[in-house]
């Protein structure tokens, strides 16, 4: 058997990241992952899904399925038909 040339697939102590480049780089990448895996859970399970994810610099990403102005426009729908009543 060959020795191993990396680490491998590690567990990452979860704490808080100080240096801001690598701050950049864990969100940008995290983000990604979780926005594939909505869309995962939406395709799998048929389900309409939206979320929105705020960044440090208060930037707004956005992902919805089929879209997320219309599980928008429900979900502010839906309030409004609550306070009415």
């Amino acid at each position: 058997m060959l020795p191993r040339k990396g680490k491998g697939l590690q567990k990452i102590q979860m704490a808080r990241v100080e240096k801001a480049n690598d701050l950049l780089v864990t969100f940008s990448k995290r983000r990604c992952g979780l926005f594939t895996n909505v869309s995962e859970l939406s395709i799998l399970c048929g389900v309409e899904i939206a979320i929105i994810v705020f960044s440090r610099g208060i930037k707004v990403f956005s992902f919805g399925h089929p879209s997320e102005e219309n599980l928008f426009n429900f979900i502010l729908f839906q309030q409004l038909e609550f306070k009415r009543f």
